[in-house]
């Protein structure tokens, strides 16, 4: 663990205590443990294509303008990270050219296919917009 890892890794402990919860009541669930639904997933490929392929590629690699969402540099950006944050990001600003324009649904679903092209597995309950839930989500490195 590196040390800034360890350092945060700490800082939240010790914000857990302060806040008298434990660390386990505050990440409910692991960005490995299946967040999302295939059929988010796919639903989401289809959004992606239609919506966002245009500026991150239908590689999700990005350009210059648009970063990729894939891969050594998503996790550069995202690691670390709540899902909650990217969901936020995600439905804040894009399409940039009109910002939270598609249903929270789509948004979610996107989610999903960023999730599965990243390789995280699936699993049997689909992302939801339950307040708070995705922000206790931290997008790590495989354990």
């Amino acid at each position: 663990m590196t040390t800034y890892r360890l350092q945060k890794a700490l800082l939240a402990a010790c914000c857990c205590l302060a806040a008298g919860s434990s660390t386990q009541a505050q990440t409910e669930a692991g960005i490995w443990d299946g967040v999302y639904t295939e059929e988010q997933a796919t639903r989401g490929a289809a959004t992606y294509l239609e919506v966002c392929a245009s500026c991150h590629g239908e590689d999700m690699r990005g350009d210059s303008n648009s970063p990729s969402l894939v891969g050594m540099s998503f996790m550069f950006l995202w690691e670390e990270r709540s899902l909650g944050e990217l969901f936020a990001s995600i439905q804040t600003a894009m399409p940039p050219t009109n910002p939270n324009s598609l249903p929270s649904d789509s948004y979610l679903d996107i989610l999903a296919y960023i999730m599965q092209a990243n390789n995280f597995p699936a699993g049997q309950d689909k992302l939801s917009a339950e307040p708070g839930r995705q922000d206790r989500i931290l997008i790590t490195g495989k354990p």
